[in-house]
């Protein structure tokens, strides 16, 4: 290994890949032009290059008889970016597609992912993967290619890792008879679905899914039996998408965000990581297109520094590490653009000034939001192994919470259960199929003093008449009611709605039939709150949390968030802020910070427009925070804002004048 670093010290990366492809003749022609200057330059903690991309051919000399390398390559790219990297004492990993193989199905088709003899797949391909161009876990793709590559890799390269791209997101389900009879061995059923409409689609893409972590268990195995110093990650595998226990053996957890509004799928995908236990970064694109993804009418364009700034504060706020994906799409002869480069420095300044404050920092418990693994692989869709899952009603429990300036973080089931107690109040939003355990967990929960916000019509049953404290007078589907926001109303559509009659719970406010008129009071509540033992429960009856990821309603926000107020009572933390403002709390060692982070925009963002160049700053915010003696100091940590504050024996009381783009407010005591 180039340097005695683990994942643990890379905290800024450097992401660099090509494809290659079977045409490719100027790969690493200029991979010499003032690489290591401009590597040194970033002060980067390690890079990672292109080795083999999607269609399956190399940008290096492989001696192996099954690899792919294009007939016109005469450069080695490979090579010098190893060189670069050790001069200056860096790690080096490569970006390596893994399932998707294009050159490995044409050159050896029975490794192909099958679909179907009567091809009753439903969508014919996956994120635009064509099924052709997948390998099947289970043949032998990973012990006659993957790995004698990799293990070549190492010894004739010395590099320090792998992140292995095309995997998780590529992956789809295959019914070559290895599979079928594997599926039928694991689950005693005959009958094998094809369409997602089958009862038993669920078991069978669960099977997949348990397939596919085999397969990457499997070569991280055999690396870390042969090398154990090799990092080995495999692209989205054990992050948001992927919820319950990370037992795959992988070194470190990393995704590419969204080229495109990566921004709000940060939020999420920041908390979710920080649970997992493992070292964690997300790829974040340098440049991105608007009105769709290669089209010859919509180049990419460099994302202006801060707003690469803004999406990578998201991830830092909670300890993450960071890579920055930089390539210059009509550009294949390797070599970085200087001004480019430079621009990147600016961002890896803001981040590198960050990281004494956001690294071994650990979130203080307020509210969590429930992500059940139970609940999402009972209810897959389509054949895509990452997206098949509806995340849509906790990105909106999440998107709720933070909007009314609350602490979120974001736990599965594996995670929440040793926690439960930890945190003040719960949120368990449409996650009706969750486990027996949780739920009756959950109840335990509220009875020894917890407080649960529960949502949706189903959601109902999983608790039972007399936990909510209401009875059911019916069920609505697919309509419009009409929920109080402040002095107005705000329409909200379900799939179902669930009319009640309150028994022993409190009504938080009516349901109307139109827009508040005078004479459409239902009589119906919006949501109730009921005591059992020493807790609360609160329920709203309808799919408000996936109703707000999908239409963003003002009013929802303001409902959600006064009912949110109304059961958690006096917080440890109560932040008076712009919309545009998410906070964490977060403490390192006795040093408490509440960070903030601006999500504001100065330009309207159309449908088809990303591009953020101008972020206005926002404020006042006003921060009160429980705490049991009179602070050392309080201040601003980075941008030297001006923090005006008292103690009034019980609270800190603290006026921050505006946040740009990432303050963090640290309390010393």
């Amino acid at each position: 290994m180039t340097s005695n670093w683990d994942d643990e010290h890379c905290n800024i990366g450097l992401h660099y890949d090509l494809h290659a492809n079977r045409n490719d003749t100027d790969l690493g022609t200029r991979v010499g032009d003032n690489l290591e200057q401009l590597l040194k330059e970033l002060d980067i903690d390690f890079v990672q290059t292109d080795c083999k991309g999607h269609p399956g051919y190399l940008s290096w000399f492989s001696k192996l008889p099954g690899s792919s390398i294009p007939d016109g390559l005469n450069y080695d790219a490979l090579k010098g970016w190893r060189k670069a990297a050790k001069n200056i004492g860096i790690p080096l990993y490569c970006h390596y597609s893994g399932i998707w193989d294009a050159a490995a199905a044409e050159k050896f088709p029975e490794w192909r992912v099958v679909i179907p003899a009567n091809n009753d797949v439903k969508i014919k391909q996956n994120d635009g993967v064509p099924f052709g161009e997948l390998m099947c876990v289970r043949s032998d793709y990973v012990d006659k290619l993957l790995l004698p590559q990799f293990f070549e890799l190492i010894e004739t390269y010395g590099v320090d890792g792998f992140w292995l791209d095309g995997e998780l997101w590529a992956s789809s389900p295959c019914y070559c008879p290895k599979c079928q009879s594997a599926f039928r061995e694991a689950t005693g059923k005959e009958h094998i679905p094809t369409n997602e409409d089958d009862k038993d689609w669920p078991i069978y893409w669960k099977f997949m899914l348990d397939s596919f972590n085999a397969y990457v268990t499997h070569y991280c195995d055999e690396i870390h039996k042969r090398y154990p110093h090799i990092s080995v990650c495999s692209n989205w595998l054990q992050t948001y998408r992927n919820p319950g226990a990370p037992l795959v053996p992988i070194d470190r957890i990393s995704g590419d965000n969204t080229y495109i509004w990566g921004l709000d799928v940060a939020r999420c995908d920041s908390r979710f990581l920080s649970t997992r236990g493992k070292p964690w970064d997300i790829m974040v694109w340098n440049f991105l297109t608007n009105n769709g993804f290669r089209r010859k009418d919509a180049p990419f364009q460099v994302k202006p520094s801060v707003m690469v700034e803004q999406e990578v504060a998201v991830f830092l706020t909670f300890g993450g590490n960071v890579q920055i994906y930089e390539t210059v799409a009509p550009l294949r002869d390797g070599r970085l653009v200087p001004w480019r480069i430079r621009q990147l420095k600016e961002v890896i300044s803001f981040i590198r000034k960050r990281l004494k404050l956001c690294k071994n920092a650990e979130s203080i418990p307020q509210v969590a939001v429930l992500h059940s693994e139970t609940h999402f692989y009972k209810n897959v869709k389509g054949i895509s192994l990452m997206y098949g899952g509806n995340t849509r009603p906790v990105n909106g429990a999440v998107q709720l919470g933070l909007e009314n300036h609350f602490h979120i973080d974001l736990l599965d089931e594996w995670a929440l259960l040793p926690r439960l107690d930890e945190f003040p109040v719960i949120i368990a939003a449409e996650q009706h199929d969750m486990s027996e355990e949780i739920c009756n967990k959950l109840k335990r929960y509220v009875e020894q003093g917890g407080r649960l916000l529960i949502t949706g019509a189903e959601s109902f049953e999983r608790f039972g008449a007399q936990f909510i404290g209401a009875e059911t007078v019916n069920v609505e589907n697919s309509c419009v009611f009409y929920i109080p926001a402040g002095e107005g109303a705000s329409p909200l559509y379900s799939d179902k709605w669930r009319l009640l009659r309150p028994a022993a719970a409190k009504v938080l406010g009516n349901l109307y039939s139109l827009d508040r008129a005078g004479d459409d009071d239902t009589g119906y509540p919006a949501a109730t709150l009921n005591q059992v033992g020493k807790g609360f429960v609160a329920y709203i009856p309808a799919a408000i949390a996936q109703d707000f990821d999908y239409g963003h309603a003002i009013g929802s926000r303001i409902f959600f968030g006064e009912v949110l107020r109304t059961l958690a009572g006096d917080m440890m933390l109560q932040v008076s802020a712009p919309t545009c403002v998410d906070v964490a709390l977060r403490q390192q060692g006795k040093r408490v910070m509440v960070h903030l982070v601006n999500r504001a925009s100065g330009i309207p963002n159309l449908p088809n427009q990303g591009m953020v160049d101008e972020i206005p700053a926002v404020g006042p915010v006003f921060i009160q925070l429980r705490i049991k003696s009179k602070p050392v100091s309080v201040q601003a940590a980075w941008d030297g804002g001006d923090v005006d504050w008292s103690y009034d024996g019980e609270k800190i009381h603290a006026k921050v004048t505006a946040i740009h783009i990432h303050e963090a407010i640290v309390i010393e005591t």
